[in-house]
């Protein structure tokens, strides 16, 4: 997260917030709903989930809430910090206590208390933990990069005469190709799908950095190398769901092992079945081959080839100041520049 205020899409927990003392402070019911349909479920549940820590926290030390005073919010980082989390029973990672941060900044906001609590102090208590952790041998476990070489492995465990076998192997040229976060995939339906010739093409409605849903088509190319024809793996996959009687709604779907389709697939599931497929290949880190492993390994593969940063950007829907993004082009960066490299004479 960044030293400020999220921006004003990221909706408060309202209905955790003190009870409105004029009608001037007052949300209905429908517009609390609508705010907080504004953000992601996964970041509504966890900025919720940290805000209630921040209020058991302040009850059980007798500090006020709201607005808390950058003492108390600095203590109550270096409280998460000596702690462990209940879900992992990890300590908490410096870029836990970043949401953390993020979740009380926004609290405030939406209480109308715009620019508190200050947060200097506990930003500097962040960076002693990085630095702390970073002494004690700490480095970061990313997911693996399912680069080209990565996904034929992956592609040769899906049976393409069945039709799981058909929906696995369209998530991994999907995935790989769209450079697609696990819940686009799963929210893609069949009338955003358009094969031709030479590409397969995906519209996506809304995505992270496209808050306003204006929508974009996103192209990938049928031949995603020599060997592997996403356009034939979709149309198999599709024309398998015809045979069933489906020709709308969602793209991916669960399949019973009876062969009953069904309605749609939780983006869980995609990461589940990355990770069944990596396991069935025998990866030597199949637990670190996930469904954001294909999000990574379209960017790996286009640094290696020498791919500007903003079309990969641009075309995995990263903001184009984005750190993730270049955490997948500098190694390639980094390789091919290395300055002990034979020089190559000019000519």
């Amino acid at each position: 997260m960044g030293s400020e205020l999220e921006p004003v899409h990221v909706a408060e927990i309202v209905t955790d917030l003190p009870a409105p003392r004029t009608n001037d402070e007052h949300l209905s019911g429908e517009t609390i709903a609508d705010l907080k349909r504004s953000i992601a479920d996964n970041t509504d549940r966890a900025y919720k989930r940290w805000w209630k820590m921040a209020l058991v926290w302040c009850e059980a030390e007798q500090r006020t809430p709201l607005p808390m005073t950058s003492q108390t919010v600095a203590e109550f980082i270096g409280h998460l910090m000596r702690s462990t989390s209940a879900t992992t029973g990890q300590p908490y990672s410096p870029n836990s206590l970043d949401q953390a941060l993020s979740a009380i900044r926004t609290a405030h906001f939406r209480a109308g208390f715009e620019g508190q609590p200050g947060t200097r102090a506990a930003r500097e208590l962040i960076k002693v933990h990085r630095q702390d952790r970073a002494k004690a041998g700490w480095r970061p476990r990313r997911a693996k990069a399912v680069t080209l070489d990565v996904l034929r492995l992956l592609l040769a465990q899906c049976d393409q005469d069945s039709l799981v076998g058909r929906r696995d192997a369209t998530i991994l040229v999907l995935g790989y190709g769209l450079m697609g976060r696990r819940s686009e995939l799963a929210a893609i339906q069949l009338n955003q799908l358009t094969i031709s010739e030479d590409w397969v093409t995906v519209f996506i409605p809304m995505s992270k950095t496209d808050t306003n849903a204006k929508g974009e088509d996103v192209d990938v190319p049928r031949a995603l190398a020599p060997d592997i024809d996403a356009g034939r793996i979709v149309s198999a996959y599709v024309d398998g769901l015809k045979d069933h009687g489906i020709t709308d709604g969602p793209l991916f779907r669960g399949i019973h092992t009876s062969g009953v389709v069904g309605k749609g697939m939780a983006a869980s599931t995609v990461g589940d079945i990355v990770k069944r497929l990596a396991r069935a290949a025998n990866l030597t880190d199949a637990e670190r081959t996930t469904a954001h492993g294909l999000r990574a390994g379209g960017p790996t593969d286009a640094a290696e080839r020498g791919v500007p940063v903003p079309f990969i950007a641009e075309h995995g829907r990263w903001s184009k100041n984005s750190t993730q993004v270049l955490a997948y082009v500098r190694p390639a960066d980094k390789r091919r520049n290395n300055p002990l490299l034979p020089h190559k004479p000019r000519t």
